[in-house]
């Protein structure tokens, strides 16, 4: 009987020439030629051919069925060759679940590479029975081959349906109980550490409570990290129960910095439920300012109305570093206006309200007139009272209404101008120092420092005397100066004096006129003689 054409090409496997071996392979790949003496020929190169034949002899396996070469295949899964052993991965895989049970047992003494070889297959498998054999390996598994093991089933779990997901949680959940059910010593960390894991890929809601059990303090930091690590994909869309956020502030607070940073992580990438961000307060006033910090920056682009107050509370009540960096997450927050009007109005720490003045800047605009009136009416009444926390009240009510603080600043001035002289004058002040003061304003606070001025005529004391600046400034502006200090009736001769000295002195006609009026009113005093005298000697110099 004449041999057939598959015949031919099975039987140039065992020639000499290793390019028509080679070729063999392939073709018989591509032809996807079955029998039994194809699957043996093939499976006998394997163990003489180099790594290139080994490849396709391997890819044609496993488009025309391994089975029968299995016990050929598995050991190429040890060999240093990446390719061969991704090759032997694929053929074995392709046998399906058939595998699994030929697979048993193979995982015990085998090399970290082989062992993740044999995982790699499980994983690509799928279904029940080959994920029960991957996660039955991870028990004797080292950290890098169970980690590995977890690897690899993420790759595939994406792909798994509802019934395939709720049976790895139950399995993932039996491996889990039976680990705590061990005394410390006898609990395998690393299969620990990749169930944990596992879990987390499956992105499981329902997952959430067998990972709580293992964030706590009783289990080692590395297993509490893996937990709160896995925590993170199991809440995409859903709102963790407050149980859980709990066990991720306690975590975040505890002294090992990195399980502190896995659990801050994971409260930054879960949605928080209702009233989450009061839990957070051990984590705001921690010790530690940076962990302080992430919170607030968490809070910062929480763009809701309890990430706000939280945020205000901070800026309350905390050290002035956590309260500077809770004021600039507040800033430009208009849900903020209204609590920070309330804080602003309740502090009497200056340095704390500055600093909510400060955010307030940009969200007057946000405050009802009400609130404006408050503002100014309490910032006038602890001017009175010498309350230094007036001047960040009145710097946001001067900026919601300017003409009103104006206003204000003026009432308040009349009214203790006769019983606080002292506090008169300091109102008076702080009117000028503001955009809606007044020439007359100017020319009042110039008139109470000139009654208060030593009248000193040297030329160095009369440079330095505000009120003489304040009155040249008027001078510059064209205000009547000379009429309107000769007209005050709280200015006795002497001021006037001093002034028109000065004037006379910067070579300004309004001294001059001052002098001669000092002249007129004197007579013969004293006054009167030295003010003639100034003038006979100006009209010289001139």
């Amino acid at each position: 009987m004449a041999a057939s054409p598959i015949d031919k090409i099975v039987s140039l496997l065992a020639s000499d020439s290793q390019e028509k071996r080679l070729a063999a392979a392939i073709v018989l790949g591509e032809l996807r030629a079955k029998g039994p003496e194809v699957v043996k020929a093939l499976a006998a190169c394997l163990l003489d051919g180099g790594p290139p034949l080994q490849c396709r002899c391997l890819e044609a396996l496993a488009a025309i069925g391994a089975r029968k070469a299995v016990p050929q295949i598995l050991p190429l899964t040890a060999v240093r060759d990446a390719t061969v052993r991704e090759a032997a991965v694929a053929a074995l895989a392709s046998v399906g679940e058939e595998v699994v049970p030929l697979l048993e047992g193979k995982a015990s003494g085998a090399s970290p590479e082989q062992r993740r070889a044999l995982d790699e297959v499980l994983a690509r498998v799928g279904g029940k029975e080959a994920f029960t054999a991957l996660i039955a390996s991870l028990d004797g598994a080292d950290e890098q081959a169970a980690n590995a093991a977890a690897v690899a089933m993420r790759a595939r779990v994406k792909d798994a349906d509802g019934n395939q997901r709720r049976s790895y949680l139950a399995q993932l959940g039996d491996v889990l109980e039976r680990q705590k059910k061990k005394k410390p010593a006898e609990q395998s960390p690393a299969a620990l550490k990749a169930a944990l894991k596992m879990l987390g890929y499956l992105e499981d809601a329902r997952a959430a409570e067998l990972l709580l059990d293992f964030t706590g303090p009783k289990f080692a930091a590395s297993i509490r990290q893996e937990a709160l690590i896995a925590l993170r994909f199991t809440f995409k869309t859903e709102r963790p129960e407050a149980k859980i956020v709990n066990a991720l502030v306690a975590a975040a607070s505890d002294a090992d910095r990195a399980l502190a940073q896995a659990a801050l992580i994971t409260l930054a990438g879960i949605p928080l439920p209702a009233r989450a961000a009061e839990r957070l307060e051990p984590l705001l006033a921690h010790p530690d300012l940076e962990r302080a910090r992430f919170v607030i920056d968490m809070l910062a682009h929480r763009q809701t109305e309890e990430a706000t107050l939280q945020l205000v509370e901070v800026l309350g009540s905390l050290e002035l570093r956590r309260a500077e960096l809770a004021a600039r997450a507040l800033v430009g927050r208009k849900e903020a206006a209204h609590p920070l009007t309330d804080l602003l109005l309740a502090t009497r720490d200056v340095a704390r309200a500055r600093l909510v003045a400060r955010v307030m800047d940009g969200l007057v605009g946000e405050l009802k007139p009400a609130s404006h009136r408050k503002l100014l009416e309490t910032s006038m009444t602890r001017l009175e009272a010498s309350d230094m926390t007036w001047q960040p009240l009145f710097e946001v009510a001067h900026l919601a209404d300017p003409i009103a603080a104006g206003n204000a600043m003026r009432e308040l001035h009349a009214k203790v101008a006769k019983r606080k002289p002292d506090l008169a004058l300091d109102v008076l002040r702080q009117l000028c120092r503001t955009d809606q003061a007044t020439r007359e304003d100017r020319f009042a606070l110039a008139v109470k420092l000139l009654a208060a001025s030593p009248q000193d005529t040297s030329p160095g004391s009369r440079n330095a005397d505000e009120s003489l600046g304040i009155l040249s400034r008027l001078l510059r502006e064209r205000f009547d100066v000379a009429g309107a200090l000769l007209a005050s009736k709280t200015l006795e001769l002497e001021p006037l004096y001093y002034a028109g000295f000065h004037f006379v002195e910067e070579g300004h006609p309004t001294g001059e006129d001052l002098l001669r009026a000092v002249v007129e009113r004197a007579g013969r005093k004293k006054l009167g003689t030295m003010a003639k005298n100034k003038l006979a000697l100006a009209e010289r110099r001139g």
